[in-house]
């Protein structure tokens, strides 16, 4: 470990505790004033968001939101007036991470697809009727993602032991929905895959060396309720931190371990293994292009305000380049995404952190940004956008994250403005175009415990948006209709 992580290490660990603070000046932090209206169309937007970040430590146990009674299949939102649909069968279900492809190609004479995990295994989901039918039963069948050229979808099989699922070895297998043909790709060691480029000729994935789990002493190193670790740490007053404030020390401790790492791809005809890029980097997030076969990007995690996080290579190894450079202390970025045509890179940003939100973008040959402002109350953990990359929406974050929303449990859709300019003459096309996200609520989350994160993903016809929620107590796939109810 390099001395300035362990230097960032201690000062973390040390750091007075906000709510170890006189409880009469904790009281008032906790109040805070109210945040300011989202601006009418026309109106400038407040700059910056307020500084509302609640204690630190976590002074009683933390009470997910309880729920009582059946869970329902269909209902309109009465906050918000949008249809939601349950998708998942009544013993609940998941569906892939927010980048992640879960949709066939469109077939004559066969219906459009989407897969979920359910408790039976995987499952496919007709996108006219919302009908399931199990496709892979095998409940230890980890679903991974579909193919963008054939109706394939990848899952792999974790062998059992007392190790992270990172060590431990997988194999990986694909299954054509429509003859049920099913081939295993490969074995790996240890490691994880997380993506397919759109040819299906190479399957992505990363591994860590010798790491230790994110959360010591933890028995499963993946807690299936929340499908993350569930973090805890003590503040240098013994008190518990809150949830965002313990995961923030272990992922700063992980960050400053230095594990050896590899970023590799797996030829799908063979099943050779090569590994196309090595560091001491915590890596994650990798993603093909859903358009560019060669085209990669990937993350460096950790402390966001600490990494540069952004990154692009090809998949020969060869182009490897940072796609953002932080220009202000305290300047945040992350969970990025491609753009539905694959030319730009989406992504989360901060200037600075906690303060003023963006979905911003970049495109990867002209290197042209478009950073479009967020309210405070919008923020969400993660971001998605629409098939032909006209709308924008999110999942919602709760008041111990990063923006501190006071009222940010919904989902939500984000639709940019440009920003009034009395003078767009003097626009200069190498600077940064500004928009400003519109937003409309469409699901109430009030009821949702955001240790599981929604992970929104549009439908390939735009007209509906499929996230996770626990909002019914069990984890539950639902899909929720764009536009509102008649």
């Amino acid at each position: 470990m390099t001395t300035s992580r362990r230097t960032a290490l201690k000062a973390l660990l040390a750091a007075p505790a906000v709510g170890a603070l006189a409880s009469n000046g904790a009281a008032a932090q906790a109040a805070g004033p109210a945040p300011a209206p989202a601006p009418a169309p026309g109106e400038t937007p407040q700059w910056p968001a307020l500084n509302t970040a609640p204690p630190s430590t976590e002074d009683t146990p933390h009470q997910p939101p309880q729920w009582s009674g059946p869970v329902p299949t269909e209902w309109i939102d009465a906050k918000t007036n949008h249809r939601i649909r349950r998708i998942s069968p009544d013993g609940g279900g998941g569906k892939p991470y927010f980048y992640k492809n879960m949709f066939l190609p469109a077939k004559a004479g066969a219906p459009d697809l989407m897969v979920i995990s359910t408790p039976q295994g995987i499952s496919t989901v007709d996108l006219r009727t919302w009908a399931l039918s199990i496709l892979v039963p095998d409940p230890h069948a980890d679903l991974m993602f579909t193919g963008r050229k054939g109706r394939n979808v990848y899952y792999s099989v974790t062998a059992p032991g007392d190790a992270q699922l990172m060590d431990r070895a997988k194999t990986l297998y694909v299954i054509d929905v429509d003859t049920r043909q099913t081939r295993q790709i490969a074995q790996i060691p240890n490691g994880a895959v997380n993506s397919v480029n759109s040819d299906e000729t190479l399957l992505l994935g990363f591994v860590a060396y010798g790491s230790e789990p994110l959360q010591p002493n933890l028995g499963d190193p993946r807690n299936r309720r929340f499908d993350q670790a569930e973090y805890a740490a003590n503040g240098p007053d013994g008190k518990p931190l809150n949830f965002a404030r313990a995961k923030g020390v272990r992922m700063l401790q992980r960050w400053a371990a230095r594990y050896p790492m590899e970023i590799f791809v797996i030829d799908l005809a063979s099943g050779e293994r090569r590994v196309i890029h090595k560091t001491n980097e915590w890596i994650g997030h990798t993603q093909f292009s859903p358009t560019d076969p060669d085209r990669i990007i990937f993350c460096h995690e950790g402390p966001w305000h600490r990494v540069d996080r952004m990154w692009t290579l090809k998949a020969d190894g060869s182009d490897l380049r940072k796609t953002h450079q932080r220009t202000m202390n305290s300047e945040i970025f992350g969970h990025e995404w491609f753009s539905p045509d694959g030319k730009q890179v989406h992504y989360d940003l901060q200037t600075p952190r906690g303060q003023v939100f963006w979905v911003a973008s970049i495109d990867l040959e002209t290197g042209k940004r478009v950073y479009r402002r967020l309210e405070q109350n919008d923020w969400s953990v993660h971001f998605n956008v629409s098939p032909d990359g006209q709308l924008f929406a999110g999942d919602g974050g709760d008041e111990d994250m990063v923006a501190h929303a006071r009222d940010g449990k919904w989902l939500v859709l984000l639709r940019p403005e440009p920003v009034v300019d009395a003078d767009p003459s003097s626009d200069q096309e190498d600077l940064i175009d500004p928009l400003y996200m519109r937003s409309e609520r469409i699901v109430d989350m009030s009821n949702h415990d955001y240790r599981l994160e929604p992970n929104l993903t549009f439908t390939p016809d735009g007209k509906w948006i499929v996230f996770v929620s626990n909002m019914h107590g069990a984890n539950h796939v639902y899909a929720v209709e764009v536009a509102r109810a008649a």
